[in-house]
């Protein structure tokens, strides 16, 4: 029989940690979409720029409002609510984002804060 030295076994059971220790770091850094009032689609822009060309738009009212509803429509992708996402970089309304999962799987884009948990 052949003998397994100590140091292997403590060897192998820090690797076994480490890779457990990793898995939840990634774990805790996925967030997932939220759609509010009723929707289940969350509105995903590609770029921030893009977002607060059309906030602003809406935010007047008027046939303003209507042609920045109309491209929010256009603009952004419409993806589902609970979709997992990671956090890539983050503002006081928003954050950049990059879908996880699911048929957008690697759409990078930005959404309000409103829209994360």
């Amino acid at each position: 029989m052949a003998r397994i030295s100590t140091r292997a076994i403590s060897c192998r059971g820090a690797a076994l940690l480490a890779l457990i220790g990793s898995f939840s770091l990634l774990a805790a850094c996925t967030h997932k979409l939220v759609g509010r009032g009723g929707e289940t689609m969350v509105n995903v822009f590609p770029t921030k720029d893009d977002f607060d060309k059309v906030m602003s738009m809406k935010s007047r009212g008027g046939a303003e409002g209507l042609v920045g509803g109309l491209g929010e429509n256009f603009m952004a992708r419409k993806v589902a609510q609970d979709t997992p996402v990671k956090i890539i970089s983050s503002d006081s309304e928003g954050a950049q984002i990059q879908v996880l999962e699911g048929p957008n799987a690697g759409l990078r884009g930005y959404v309000s804060k409103d829209n994360l948990d």
